[in-house]
C-alpha cells in the first residue's frame, strides 16, 4: 500500500539536500533495571503494524513521491540488542535509510546500566509526533507484558496540514503573508565559531540542569512572568553575543521551532505520525553591560508578540501555495532553491511525561530527546525535560575541537541561567 508523501515529508529531505541536517530524532532512555529484549522486540513489531507509515520506504521516482509498505517481515530490523556501551553509543547518531525502511530503529543496550535509544526519520514526524511514538511504545509495551498477544489500535490519521490551515480564514491568513513576511527561512549572518575541515564525525552533546536548580529557575519564571523558555533564549542570547564578539547595537536572530499542533484541539490525542512544526524568527540587539533581567524582558517582549499574532503560520501558508500551484517535482526544485536554512538556531522539545514512560514496572531515571545532526556551519542549542531535570544539547558532524568549543558553550549557556 502506498501513502502520499506530504509537504513536510519532503521538506525534512530538503534539508539534508541543502546541507542543513541528517533529518533524523534521537532519544535515550536510561533504566537502573533492564527492560525486556523480547517484549521490547515484540513491541517494536506490533507498534510499526498499528503505525503503517513506519513499515515503509520512501520512493521518489515515477510521479509524486510516496511511502510504499515493505514486507512485514523485515519489520524485526528496527530492533537491535547491543552488549557493549561502545556499540550503543554508536547507535544514538544512528541515520535511517528511508529508501530501504522501517522508518524507525530502536537500540537496547542489554548490560548492567541498561539503556534504549530510539532513532525516527524527521520525515515521518517532527519531535512532538516522536514523543507520542514513545509513550505509544511504552504502552504497547506494558500491554505485551500483560498480554503475549496483545495487539494495538492502529494509528491511520491524517498526516498533511490541511486541520492546521483549516483553522485560520482568508483574513487571518492574508494578515500572516503581509506581517510575517521574514518570520522563516533566513539564514543570518553570524556563524558560530567551528573548525574547518578535519576529522567530522556525528556527536550529541548534553548538559543536564538537575531538579533542584529547575525549582530555583522556575520560581524565577514566576517572579518575573516568563517561561523556562524564555529564559533558555535570553541566555543564549547573551552567550552568543559574547561568543561572537558582537558590537554593541549589532542585531542578532535566532529562529525558534513552533509546534502547530497549538492551534488545534488538545483533546484529540494522538491520530497519526506527522510532521506540524514551522519557524518564527526572533531577533534581538546586543545591548552591553544590560543586566540579564533587562534581556529577559526584551526577549520576553517578541515572544509575547509573536504569540499574538498567528506565529508559525506564515511558513505553512508559503509552502501550501507553492505545491498547491506547482507541479511537485517543480515545487521541489523551487523550495530547494530559495531554502535558506539558519545558521544558528533553537528548539525546545518540551517535556517527556514520566508517568506515561512506563516499560511496563520500569521506568526511566533519565532521558532526553534532540533533533537532527547539523552540518556545519550550522549549529542549534536544543532542549528537552524530564523528571523536572532539563537536557540542553547540540548535534554536529564536527571534530574534536568542535566538541570541545561546544561543550564549553553549553557550559556557558547553563552558568547564565540565573
Amino acid at each position: 500500500m502506498d501513502y502520499r508523501a506530504e509537504v513536510f515529508d519532503q521538506m525534512q529531505l530538503l534539508y539534508d539536500l541543502t546541507g542543513f541536517n541528517d533529518h533524523q530524532l534521537h532519544c535515550v532512555l536510561r533504566f537502573e533495571s533492564r527492560p525486556d529484549g523480547e517484549t521490547l522486540r515484540k513491541a517494536v513489531i506490533a507498534s510499526i503494524k498499528a503505525i503503517p507509515i513506519l513499515g515503509t520506504r520512501y520512493v521518489s521516482q515515477g510521479g509524486r513521491p510516496r511511502w510504499e509498505s515493505i514486507d512485514e517481515t523485515r519489520f524485526g530490523d528496527a530492533y537491535i540488542a547491543v552488549r557493549r556501551s561502545a556499540e550503543f553509543d554508536g547507535f544514538v547518531t544512528h541515520r535511517i535509510d528511508e529508501t530501504a525502511g522501517p522508518q524507525v530503529k530502536v537500540c537496547l543496550l542489554d548490560s548492567d546500566n541498561p539503556a534504549i535509544a530510539l532513532t525516527m526519520n524527521h520525515m515521518v514526524c517532527d519531535a512532538a509526533g516522536f514523543k507520542e511514538y514513545l509513550y505509544f511504545l511504552c504502552r504497547v509495551y506494558s500491554e505485551t507484558m500483560a498480554d503475549p498477544g496483545y495487539e494495538p489500535v492502529p494509528i491511520t490519521g491524517d498526516r498533511s496540514m490541511r486541520g492546521v490551515m483549516g483553522k485560520f480564514g482568508p483574513i487571518k491568513r492574508l494578515r500572516s503573508l503581509l506581517r510575517q513576511g521574514k518570520d522563516n527561512n533566513r539564514s543570518g549572518v553570524f556563524r558560530f565559531p567551528l573548525s574547518e575541515g578535519g576529522d567530522e564525525r556525528p556527536f550529541i552533546l548534553t548538559r543536564k540542569l538537575g531538579r533542584e536548580r529547575m525549582e530555583a529557575i522556575k520560581e524565577y519564571c514566576r517572579t518575573h512572568g516568563a517561561t523556562v523558555n524564555d529564559v533558555a533564549l535570553a541566555a543564549f542570547y547573551r552567550c552568543l553575543f559574547r561568543r561572537l564578539a558582537l558590537a554593541s547595537g549589532i542585531e542578532l536572530c535566532i529562529p525558534v521551532m513552533i509546534d502547530m499542533r497549538r492551534y488545534l484541539d488538545e483533546e484529540v490525542g494522538f491520530e497519526a505520525l506527522t510532521n506540524l512544526s514551522s519557524t518564527a524568527t526572533t531577533c534581538l540587539t546586543h545591548a552591553s553591560h544590560e543586566a540579564f533581567t533587562e534581556t529577559l524582558r526584551r526577549v520576553k517582549e517578541v515572544m509575547d508578540e509573536k504569540k499574538g499574532s498567528e506565529m508559525g503560520l506564515n511558513a505553512f501558508i508559503k509552502l501550501n501555495m507553492v505545491y498547491a500551484l506547482l507541479p511537485n517535482k517543480l515545487a521541489n526544485l523551487r523550495v530547494q532553491r530559495g531554502l535558506k536554512n539558519p545558521l544558528i538556531c533553537m528548539t525546545n522539545i518540551g517535556i517527556l511525561e514520566s508517568e506515561r514512560m512506563s516499560f511496563g514496572d520500569l521506568r526511566p531515571h533519565d532521558a532526553f530527546m534532540c533533533g537532527s545532526v547539523k552540518y556545519k556551519p550550522h549549529f542549534q542549542l536544543a532542549m528537552s525535560s524530564y523528571d523536572g531535570e532539563l537536557t540542553l544539547s547540540s548535534n554536529l558532524y564536527g571534530t574534536a575541537l568542535d566538541r570541545e568549543h561546544i561543550l564549553s558553550f553549553l557550559g556557558e549557556v547553563e552558568k547564565e541561567i540565573p
